[in-house]
């Protein structure tokens, strides 16, 4: 199986090679395909440790399932160390960290002191990118191997499985917390891109409850956080809130599954208006179906059923429905008279700012100009 997983994601790569190079629906075709097949090999190779700790496999053992988690700790604490001592000498430095995160089964490295060493400019993205892809092959991919090998025999393993390639080079990377990451990706596990694409792990900054209106923002907001500066994000934001005011209630709306049944014993009950704690898509549901029928607009506007997927929006209160929120189906009926309060600002604090803000509170940055006792003077 594992094997198989090998050769469905060396056809992916080939297939991403051969699109960066020369676009096409087949080359697109081919890396999802192999994407699938490779992935779905991953999730069975897991499958078998889970079983382990499954009193009803065959096989189980606790002892056994732990030994998986214990040798795998082993395993990155053993290379990360062996690659610090290896750095520390070809850098000729003592002591100095230059791994800079670690995860169950990857290592993130500076490499900024080689090609420092080495003279190339800087500025020449392509060229340091080149160079660091030719490092890893031709030394620390041999290097890494070699020390797998000592500890294989340490552990008198019967056969030597740890392997370790070179995944992403990047020239940013943010860490928000441990397994949260985001990457400014030039080549990835031998594709070249054209241009920087972002890797993102644990940072789910575009969900399905993510408004229309947010998704490519979002994604343009941290790809300026990544290539440019401060000040271009704070300009980027202020133009966008502006537009954002003006787009409607279906496109900035949170989409949301709704529910409007609770549980109570073995008995299932409708939602109530008056019930506290009440999940505040639900009370927009049931403002909304409330509202349909006080104005007589059932047969016009299908009410809100149990299992719908619905739109929900924040509202300025004072307001004719007396509530901060109301949800729709499909469209906002204009009979409400709704649409003028609107909490654009409340909107887009959270379904756009606050996913930003965790990449950004992390680096230090703003997403407003914030005046200073100087600029109150000048």
């Amino acid at each position: 199986m594992y094997n198989d997983r090998v050769v469905y994601k060396d056809r992916m790569i080939e297939a991403k090679k051969r699109q960066e190079v020369e676009p096409s629906d087949d080359n697109i075709k081919a890396i999802a395909q192999n994407h699938n097949m490779q992935l779905a090999k991953k999730i069975q190779l897991n499958s078998a440790y889970g079983a382990l700790s499954n009193e009803y496999f065959r096989w189980y053992d606790d002892k056994l399932a732990e030994s998986i988690t214990l040798s795998g700790q082993l395993a990155i604490k053993w290379i990360e160390r062996d690659m610090n001592t290896y750095l520390n000498k070809i850098f000729k430095t003592e002591d100095i960290d230059y791994v800079l995160a670690c995860d169950t089964d990857s290592m993130y490295i500076t490499l900024e002191s080689l090609v420092d060493q080495v003279g190339i400019d800087k500025s020449d993205t392509d060229a340091i990118v080149k160079f660091l892809d030719k490092v890893c092959e031709r030394k620390f991919e041999p290097f890494i191997d070699a020390s797998y090998e000592r500890l294989g025999e340490y552990v008198n393993a019967y056969a030597q499985k740890m392997k370790m390639k070179r995944e992403a080079i990047a020239d940013k990377g943010i860490w928000t917390a441990k397994k949260r990451y985001i990457l400014n990706v030039y080549n990835n596990e031998g594709v070249q891109y054209a241009e920087p694409k972002l890797k993102m792990m644990g940072i789910e900054a575009v969900r399905s409850s993510t408004p229309a209106a947010c998704r490519d923002l979002i994604k343009k907001a941290l790809s300026i956080i990544m290539n440019n500066t401060q000040d271009d994000l704070i300009k980027f934001i202020s133009k966008e809130r502006t537009i954002f005011s003006t787009l409607p209630f279906e496109d900035v709306a949170f989409p949301r599954g709704c529910k409007l049944y609770k549980t109570n014993g073995n008995n299932k009950m409708l939602y109530t208006l008056s019930d506290k704690g009440l999940p505040i898509h639900v009370r927009g549901a049931l403002l909304y179906n409330e509202m349909l029928e006080k104005n007589k607009l059932q047969t016009r506007y299908q009410p809100i059923q149990n299992g719908d997927k619905i739109k929900f929006c924040y509202l300025k209160m004072p307001n004719p429905s007396m509530n901060n929120v109301i949800a729709c189906a499909n469209v906002l009926p204009k009979q409400f008279d709704l649409d003028i309060y609107i909490d654009y600002d409340t909107q887009f604090e959270k379904s756009f700012l606050d996913p930003i803000k965790t990449i950004t509170n992390a680096i230090g940055w703003q997403v407003e100009k914030v005046n200073s006792i100087e600029d109150f003077f000048s």
